[in-house]
């Protein structure tokens, strides 16, 4: 497996464990309001999840990214059916050659533009992933739920393998 096609399979295993773990559960937990979490759900965050890869493929023919304008689809945050089926839409569609492109973001009151490519803002959408998915993991230890998680669920790779190491798994 070369450099490329690593960074595709470890998205592709992120959110193949997120359509499993939704498969498992209700749309009551779904939606459940956890107050650690400042009532933020499982949906929520799942919905977040699937906005910025959908932001990076959209943007993908424009060559220009701006993660700041998401829709904030409801739909995706209530509904995790329509989640996981937008999920394999974004797994089908995701594999693309990389190609230069330009982050634009505000940052306070100031408007950035800087130079990316694709496949860096692949690794950022992986980190993103594995970042909502550690307070997703969160959420099911608070409604004491968490037997349904993948023991590598929301913990970045670099993390499993050094865990791996150290027999620490």
């Amino acid at each position: 497996m070369n450099r490329d096609e690593s960074v595709y399979a470890i998205l592709r295993e992120i959110l193949t464990g997120q359509q499993e773990l939704l498969q498992k559960i209700s749309t009551e937990i779904y939606t459940h309001k956890i107050p650690s979490l400042d009532d933020s759900t499982i949906g929520g965050h799942t919905r977040h999840i699937i906005e910025f890869l959908e932001i990076l493929l959209n943007s993908y023919h424009m060559s220009q990214i701006n993660y700041d304008g998401r829709q904030r689809n409801l739909e995706l945050e209530e509904n995790p059916e329509k989640a996981m089926k937008v999920i394999t839409e974004i797994l089908s569609a995701i594999d693309l050659p990389n190609k230069n492109l330009t982050l634009k973001q505000i940052a306070g009151n100031i408007s950035v533009e800087i130079p990316t490519n694709f496949y860096r803002e692949l690794l950022y959408n992986i980190e993103h992933c594995i970042h909502h998915q550690a307070l997703i993991k969160v959420a099911f230890k608070e409604i004491k739920m968490s037997h349904l998680l993948h023991k590598n669920f929301g913990i970045a790779p670099s993390t499993i393998q050094y865990r791996e190491t150290q027999n620490l798994t």
